[in-house]
């Protein structure tokens, strides 16, 4: 059975897949630590690998974060939550905001050339990023930092 949703049309599971094929949903707890300094230890080890240049993959993942680090993904995830109160995808971020700022002000790559180099894909995600840490678009930075 179709049912529609805000113009969307969802398909029922309970009408289509019999009951015994549900699987009881596994919610996991949240890891905390309860030694910030173990929290502390986890973050020290993923801005190690950042700070190194890891930031700067376009492709990087929270899996591939924690492969190269030798950690799981949930507890990178749990520890930079706790100890930055942000998202890994936030601090992975301001890594490379930090970089297209610093190249913005110290080179004449285009804005796309700095984007690409700080390991943005998108000038959306990269102009969302840059703004929400800068306050103003990479244009602008660079127009008020040459001036």
């Amino acid at each position: 059975m179709l049912i529609g949703l805000s113009g969307a049309l969802l398909m029922r599971t309970a009408d289509t897949v019999p009951q015994e094929h549900y699987q009881a949903a596994q919610i996991k707890e949240p890891v905390v630590f309860p030694d910030p300094k173990e929290a502390q230890a986890i973050l020290a080890s993923v801005e190690a690998a950042l700070a190194k240049g890891l930031y700067r993959d376009p492709d990087l993942t929270l899996q591939r974060l924690a492969r190269r680090t030798g950690l799981t993904a949930r507890k990178i995830s749990q520890a930079v939550n706790q100890a930055r109160g942000c998202s890994v995808s936030d601090l992975v971020n301001g890594y490379r905001v930090r970089e297209a700022m610093r190249l913005l002000k110290e080179s004449d790559q285009t804005v796309t050339q700095v984007m690409l180099d700080a390991g943005f894909q998108t000038k959306s995600n990269f102009n969302r990023a840059f703004r929400a840490f800068a306050g103003q678009t990479p244009t602008v930075y660079r127009r008020s930092e040459s001036g």
